[in-house]
């Protein structure tokens, strides 16, 4: 009964998402009091710890959910002022004469720093593929898979950030943990994507390709890491693949850039609006986290002085949510939008739009952002009591994600390194982003870890990437990038692809994780 009632929850959030056709931030507060429910009547938790657990996993969720605020707001500025409409029209004239290379850039090169910066390319790019000539499945399908290998440095680092605030561990090592993973994981993906495109032919032309991108994206990791700048991975590895392919199109004698077959629209929005002006909210986002994540002693003041703990809940193994609210990259969004409404100079018609449309699409994702780490964290906290030492956990009998750990690992023994990321894309496909996964599993990973004597972090960065190869499957996102095109219900012919190459991928990172499965940083 207590397996049961311990997974419950989980299993109410999938049957909601796929039988019951609820969206995720409905499905995630049925979650959420489902787990309330079960751990006060069940698992004997007070009402006190449940209320103080959903406060902390709020307050861990900020980094997230703040975010997805922020960027939207930057979005529908961009989108008020005509930037986008000029990125488009900009990026459509790139590598246009072979599709290979046009692909490793605009999905994985310039899809990655577009995550990686807080936009969002599944609503980004299906306009710019549908502009280039590719079918609405393709369109779908490569802006939802494109960047999936490097997920995990999405909206600057964040889900590396939740990592290692749960896992309890500085961002270096943490980053570390994810290193194995980045260059095969982005090579395969690379000829997935290569695959949706033209098949085998694709695939054959674009190996080496594929590799330069796979080892890039490793070198861009391996280079975050060596500056102490690991959040910014995902801006070194966009900006690093998109130079690297143009600069192999250049010794192979073609064309980088071609606005040939640019339409007369097209010609006008060019000529309205330049590319520095229209990407001036990135370039500033862009300098402002260089500055907070590479001048040491900024960094170290923001981050570490201006750490600003809350404690919701004491106790011996109860460890304060640092908020670092200057550090976080939602203040340089903001700070990066509010300069740009400037730069492009909006007027009063422009910003009501903004002010409307941010309104409207705001409440949903922040809702969906936050949910799911009150859900895991009352999960975490589950069976704790106050004590005179402050909240303990007494008896492991008594609290969710231990249950959940040791029937797992009873289970799967040592296979679970394997199986860590198909957990992932479980995660990933609940809660719509790695970010959710790695707060709603990672506890649960790090004790069966402990109990089968396998490398926690190993682990839960194996989970992590199931829940970045994920994006490719997640109901939002596919269906954004369809509503992107005006193409609903062609994601649903997308899922059946998508799904094969997600599992496909997550048997490779299992592969991976279970040879390494005893990988310890010292």
């Amino acid at each position: 009964m207590d397996l049961f009632l311990s997974v419950l929850p989980i299993l109410l959030v999938l049957f909601l998402l796929i039988f019951a056709k609820k969206t995720a931030d409905v499905a995630g507060l049925v979650g959420w009091v489902a787990t309330a429910l079960i751990a006060i009547v069940y698992f004997k938790t007070s009402f006190d710890v449940v209320l103080k657990s959903s406060i902390i996993g709020f307050l861990a969720a900020l980094p997230v959910s703040l975010v997805v605020v922020t960027s939207i707001l930057q979005l529908n500025v961009m989108e008020s002022a005509g930037a986008m409409k000029r990125i488009i029209v900009f990026v459509k004239g790139l590598s246009k004469d072979d599709k290979v290379f046009q692909a490793l850039i605009l999905n994985v090169g310039f899809g990655t720093f577009l995550a990686a910066t807080g936009a969002i390319p599944v609503t980004v790019l299906p306009p710019i593929l549908i502009g280039l000539g590719y079918s609405t499945f393709a369109a779908i399908a490569l802006s939802a898979v494109g960047f999936d290998a490097l997920c995990t440095y999405a909206l600057l680092g964040t889900p590396l950030v939740v990592f290692s605030q749960i896992a309890n561990v500085d961002l270096i090592t943490s980053a570390r943990y994810f290193l194995p993973f980045v260059g095969v994981v982005s090579f395969t993906i690379s000829l997935a994507m290569l695959f949706i495109i033209g098949n085998s032919k694709f695939v054959k032309r674009g190996f080496v390709p594929a590799i330069i991108v796979g080892l890039t994206s490793y070198v861009a990791a391996e280079l975050a890491i060596l500056v102490r700048a690991p959040v910014i991975t995902g801006i070194f590895a966009g900006i690093l693949i998109m130079l690297v392919m143009m600069t192999i199109l250049k010794l192979l004698g073609k064309r980088v850039y071609d606005s040939s077959h640019f339409t007369e629209e097209d010609r006008k929005v060019e000529k309205n609006m330049g590319i520095i002006k229209a990407t001036s909210p990135w370039i500033l986002l862009v300098v402002f986290i260089l500055i907070t994540n590479l001048i040491t002693p900024i960094r170290e003041f923001l981050y570490d002085k201006l750490s600003m703990p809350v404690e919701v809940m004491k106790g011996p193994k109860i460890k304060p949510i640092f908020t670092r609210v200057i550090w976080q990259s939602y203040i340089w969004i903001l700070l990066s939008t509010i300069i740009s409404i400037f730069i492009f100079k909006m007027n009063g018609k422009q910003l009501k739009s903004v002010w409307e449309k941010t309104k409207s699409r705001i409440p949903k994702p922040f809702w969906s952002s936050t949910v799911f780490f009150l859900m895991a964290y009352v999960m975490m906290y589950s069976g704790y009591q106050k004590t005179s030492n402050g909240y303990e956990l007494l008896q492991r009998a008594h609290n969710i994600v231990y249950v959940l750990a040791e029937y797992s690992a009873k289970g799967f023994k040592n296979a679970y390194a394997f199986v860590a990321p198909y957990l992932g894309i479980l995660g990933g496909f609940i809660t719509g982003t790695e970010t959710s996964t790695i707060a709603m599993f990672a506890k649960y990973t790090i004790e069966t870890s402990n109990l089968l004597g396998l490398s926690p972090l190993l682990m839960v960065a194996a989970v992590a990437f199931g829940g970045g190869l994920a994006s490719g499957i997640s109901p939002s996102k596919l269906q954004n990038a369809a509503a992107a095109i005006d193409a609903i219900g062609e994601e649903s012919k997308v899922l059946r692809t998508t799904l094969v190459i997600s599992l496909i991928m997550a048997f490779i990172t299992g592969i991976i994780s279970f040879l390494l499965r005893g990988y310890t940083i010292q």
